[in-house]
């Protein structure tokens, strides 16, 4: 039988590691946040690089992939900004965008999606 300094070992050890693993991306929040970008985004930006259809508004708008290539870009920093994004055409009216609407958990979701098209090189 192992005593109980050897398990308790074992059980620090564990949880040590355990953040290793917290830090893998969580498919379905990324797959989700894809679901709303093709339904919500499309039309001012490319959302995936399978996208056949290009955005019909706002030339010049980064794709999603660029956005994710951005240095210093991160969850918070993604949510933040779809909270207050709006039109940036001065000849339509300030409105906010329809990322600014939906709840934090869907911009939580869109920006794993974005963050999972960032280049590992």
């Amino acid at each position: 039988m192992r005593s109980r300094a050897t398990i308790l070992s074992w059980i620090v050890a564990t949880i040590m590691t355990a953040p290793a693993a917290q830090a893998q991306p969580d498919n379905a929040a990324i797959r989700a946040g894809y679901n709303i970008a093709v339904t919500a985004c499309v039309a001012c930006h490319v959302v995936s690089p399978r996208q056949s259809a290009k955005p019909v508004l706002g030339p010049g708008i980064p794709s999603f992939k660029e956005i994710a290539d951005r240095p210093n870009v991160s969850i918070d920093s993604l949510r933040n900004a779809m909270k207050v994004a709006r039109w940036h055409d001065p000849g339509l009216a300030a409105t906010l965008l329809p990322m600014s609407r939906i709840s934090d958990a869907q911009r939580s979701q869109v920006a794993s999606y974005i963050l999972s098209l960032r280049s590992t090189d």
